[in-house]
């Protein structure tokens, strides 16, 4: 079992507009992988996010985001992540599990690379979504947001001492 948080990794994010684009992080996740390196397929991977907990380095930007028009985080306070399936796949390892965002669960496959050597876990992947998928239709004539928004994380985990809760 490999705890995971912000400590230890970053989850990132990149939405493109006509005039500025946003690149922002979630400094609030906590979760865990867990695996047995000679059995990848049985793996488990859950993730819970902070929304409130986005940042863009532009306080007004990331009021508008904790707001009703995107991740409305007094309603939706978490964006979550469990795995379903985990598969070998080209060098790199298929997590497909269910994605809840603004109250919407999809199910959704993200490449990862993983490395397990030393005693600890590395995951890094990215991964687009479309903020429709999850009911996120904020619209603005002068500045249009694309649909698409790209998700990057880069986590790293290091085993919880036996006896520790699950």
């Amino acid at each position: 079992r490999y705890p995971l948080g912000p400590s230890h990794g970053n989850v990132f994010f990149k939405a493109t507009s006509r005039l500025v684009d946003a690149d922002g992080t979630f400094h609030r996740f906590a979760g865990e992988v867990r695996v047995d390196p000679g059995a990848l397929e049985q793996a488990v991977v859950s993730l819970a996010i902070e929304a409130a907990s986005v940042d863009t380095g532009i306080q007004r930007r990331d009021d508008h985001l904790r707001s009703e028009d995107f991740f409305h985080v007094t309603r939706f306070p978490q964006i979550t992540f469990a795995s379903r399936r985990v598969a070998p796949a080209d060098g790199k390892v298929l997590v497909t599990g269910d994605l809840t965002l603004h109250g919407v669960s999809r199910e959704v496959t993200v490449p990862v690379e993983l490395e397990l050597s030393a005693g600890t876990l590395r995951a890094r992947g990215e991964f687009a979504i479309r903020m429709s998928d999850y009911g996120m239709t904020y619209r603005s004539w002068f500045n249009p947001l694309r649909d698409e928004v790209r998700i990057l994380f880069d986590l790293r985990g290091v085993p919880a001492p036996s006896g520790s809760p699950s």
